[in-house]
């Protein structure tokens, strides 16, 4: 530790860096005045206590110690602000976002770094609010407001990565709008994108709260079922589509009456398509959705099913 630091803090408030600097330099401009008022004293006084020059060096000494004692404080007065910001620098580069410096700790500063505080503080709200901004963009579709398809597989490898250690089942479900398109030739892309809103909505609000839901693209969307077997998802995928149908979109004298088709599929150890278990539940997820397209709409499959043309009750 530096024995410095044992030194009892003397605080210059209201002086500013320049200020302190000025006050250190005109004390080391006045020194060599003392020599020069010493021999006007020697020779004002017919006799002095102490010798001349016992009181030159006794003078000097103690300008001496005046001198680095006032040096000491204009340091620490200097450096004790300036070693916070240099730490709140450290833990910004560290990725402690938002890191602020209490002010309260730099009451006994300089003005300067009191400026310096509060901007530093400012700056590291706004890249605080501008990390999260960006984050949330990375893993949000902006329409919707559910997670994007980026997210979805990221997520979604964790996802399966504790369900293959825990020995859990888990399911995906793809599910697409029927007959979009017209309601965007009928009503407009803006009357469009308030439909997918809308669909989203039902779909968050069918899911269990252990669910992720996602916007895979376009008007389909994907739902990863954890602890959910092909039974479970199935009739996870019915609630779903009872809620869409039963839930119409008004806009003023616009009723759109929504359905979805819905295809389910349980990961398989094995992969048959795609190179991850998860694009290979997702890909016969898609695959079921397709047959439920040519069953009609409106419905549920899963995977598997028999080959050929589908048996559609």
């Amino acid at each position: 530790m530096d024995p410095r630091d044992h030194l009892p803090p003397l605080r210059l408030k209201g002086l500013g860096v320049l200020g302190l600097l000025r006050l250190y330099s005109a004390l080391l401009l006045l020194l060599p005045i003392l020599p020069l008022l010493l021999y006007w004293l020697a020779t004002s006084l017919n006799a002095l206590p102490i010798s001349l020059e016992w009181l030159l060096i006794v003078s000097m000494a103690l300008a001496l110690v005046f001198s680095a004692f006032l040096g000491h404080a204009i340091a620490r007065t200097i450096l004790d602000p300036l070693k916070l910001l240099v730490q709140g620098a450290q833990k910004i580069q560290d990725g402690e976002y938002g890191h602020i410096i209490d002010p309260a700790a730099t009451l006994d500063a300089p003005t300067e770094f009191k400026q310096l505080v509060r901007a530093f503080n400012r700056m590291s709200a706004t890249v605080l609010d501008h990390i999260e901004t960006i984050q949330t963009t990375s893993r949000t579709d902006q329409l919707t407001g559910m997670s994007n398809r980026r997210h979805l597989m990221a997520e979604g490898y964790r996802i399966l990565s504790v369900a293959l250690r825990g020995g859990k089942p888990c399911s995906s479900l793809m599910i697409d709008i029927d007959h979009f398109k017209n309601v965007n030739d009928t009503h407009g892309h803006p009357v469009g994108d308030k439909f997918l809103i809308h669909i989203a909505g039902c779909i968050a609000s069918a899911i269990r709260e252990s669910d992720m839901a996602a916007r895979y693209g376009g008007e389909e969307f994907v739902v990863l079922a954890p602890n959910a077997s092909l039974t479970e998802a199935r009739t996870l995928a019915e609630r779903i589509r009872e809620t869409v149908t039963s839930t119409p979109l008004k806009l003023g004298d616009i009723v759109l009456n929504n359905t979805v088709s819905i295809g389910v599929a349980e990961y398989a150890a094995e992969p048959q398509f795609g190179a991850s278990i998860l694009e290979d539940m997702i890909e016969k997820a898609d695959k079921a959705l397709y047959r439920a397209k040519q069953c009609g709409r409106n419905r549920v499959e899963s995977w598997p099913f028999p080959d050929g043309p589908p048996d559609c009750p």
